[in-house]
Formats: structure tokens, sequence, C-alpha cells
């Protein structure tokens, strides 16, 4: 693993943290009761050239209606 940054500006112990389901943001439960949001990943980028006008249909869920 290498390390690819730093969290320099908690003056108290970090002692959770976790990433958001999109894997752009990260959340750090700080030893003073703080939640501290944080945006360390930007959108990824998308090879454009590589996309068929068909992906956004394949790409397409049907669910039920109750």
């Amino acid at each position: 693993m290498d390390k690819v940054g730093s969290l320099n500006r908690y003056t108290s112990r970090v002692v959770h943290l976790s990433q958001s389901p999109d894997g752009l943001t990260v959340v750090s439960a700080v030893a003073d009761g703080s939640l501290r949001f944080l945006e360390v990943f930007g959108p990824p980028s998308i090879d454009k050239s590589r996309i068929s006008p068909l992906d956004g249909l394949l790409s397409l869920k049907i669910s039920p209606i109750r």
C-alpha cells in the first residue's frame, strides 16, 4: 500500500473513516465528537470514444410496481 495523502487539519484523534457509496466522499469521525465530510476524489473520467449508443439502454433495470 502506498500513502497518497495526509489529513492534517485534525486536532483530535480520528477514530473512524468511511467512504460514501459513490466513492467520491470520505467521512471521518473524530474523538472530539465531530464528523467531517471530505471530497477527496473527483468524478471518474469517462473515455467517450468507447461509449456505444446502446450503453444507456442496456443499463436499464426493470422493476415491477407493487
